[in-house]
């Protein structure tokens, strides 16, 4: 079945035992992230198998499917929403929190045992965390919160506001836990996020205990927020394949007035001013954007897409039922998972299985 996404779980679990084995020598463990691919437990096991401490999803659903794997320990990385509080008690290890009501919640519904916490601490991009100078006064009532115990905090980098990190902000963040460490149970931890910080991990040695949260570099072998690739490692884009429905040459569009498209922009084409070999294949905005592909078969480019198909300019006449490739990028993977039109194939050397 077509779209078919193909997922190589074996090189994603090569390059999550690179990282991990490169934090490690610094005394640095790896929380693998696994939302880009909607929590799937065949990636979640082999990030396990790959040296991860453990897995990470902001979303309940997908963290409810490892969980259902017995795959452990799980973080949820975002702050729950009040009516997941209960079930998220329940399936995550450690939480991420930034109000103390939602923290509260958590320890009510604790599942005979301490839900652990990590603060969100906003070191800049504006998206989830108490500021710096609130870190000790939220820290201090959640530590007295029966039922849940805080553990540390976290920060995020280039989320939101596009802030990259640097070694810099690693110290302020280990001089905010300074701060808080004696409200924390066990050791303190730092809980930095995303792959954006793994570039800068050969310059930086931990204070207190650490644990990058990353998802797109295990997947991507890359870091997608500089667009670099990490030391080391080789770009390994996912690949997703989609059927042709029609090919055949056709001269430019007429002149005449344009309306905007269904989503209510302007059409964003690529049409050629002459004749040429126009191919319809399966595969529209509801599985992908015509920015998240790069073809991968050549004398092929995205000339625009609609709803359910997209137009590509070849060199050749293709034949109903041939197929082209495209490597897609973290929007393109994120769309093409979450589409319920797009078949995921997931390839190891001993077996295949597809969802």
């Amino acid at each position: 079945m077509y779209p078919q996404l193909t997922i190589d779980v074996d090189l994603i679990a090569n390059t999550t035992r690179f990282i991990a084995e490169n934090l490690l020598s610094a005394g640095i463990s790896l929380v693998g992230v696994t939302k880009v691919l909607d929590g799937e437990p065949v990636i979640g096991e082999a990030m396990l198998e790959a040296g991860c401490s453990g897995l990470g999803d902001s979303r309940l659903p997908s963290l409810a499917k490892l969980a259902a794997h017995a795959l452990a320990p799980l973080t949820l990385i975002r702050p729950p929403q009040p009516d997941e509080v209960r079930t998220v008690a329940q399936v995550a290890d450690r939480v991420l929190v930034s109000h103390v009501a939602t923290a509260r919640a958590l320890g009510e519904h604790a599942p005979g045992y301490p839900v652990e916490l990590l603060l969100c601490v906003d070191l800049g991009d504006r998206r989830e965390g108490v500021l710096p100078e609130q870190t000790a006064d939220a820290a201090g009532r959640l530590a007295d919160l029966p039922g849940t115990q805080l553990c540390g905090i976290a920060v995020n980098f280039a989320c939101l506001s596009g802030l990259l990190p640097s070694v810099e902000l690693f110290r302020q963040a280990e001089d905010v836990l300074a701060t808080v460490a004696d409200r924390c149970a066990g050791e303190p931890l730092l809980s930095l996020g995303g792959t954006c910080v793994l570039p800068y991990m050969e310059s930086y040695r931990p204070r207190f205990r650490t644990e990058v949260r990353a998802g797109a570099g295990p997947v991507f072998g890359s870091d997608l927020v500089s667009s670099v690739r990490l030391t080391g490692l080789d770009a390994t884009p996912p690949v997703i394949e989609a059927a042709v429905l029609e090919s055949g040459r056709k001269p430019p569009p007429p002149d005449g007035p344009c309306g905007g498209d269904c989503f209510g922009h302007e059409p964003e084409t690529d049409l050629p001013d002459g004749d040429a070999v126009c191919t319809l294949i399966a595969l529209g905005r509801r599985d992908s954007a015509p920015s998240c592909l790069t073809p991968l078969d050549e004398g092929v480019r995205v000339a625009g897409m609609t709803s359910d198909v997209a137009v590509l300019i070849t060199e050749r006449v293709y034949e109903p039922g041939e197929t082209v490739r495209f490597a897609l990028d973290y929007e393109g993977l994120v769309r093409a998972v979450t589409s319920p039109f797009v078949e995921r194939r997931f390839v190891r050397r001993e077996r295949d299985c597809e969802r």
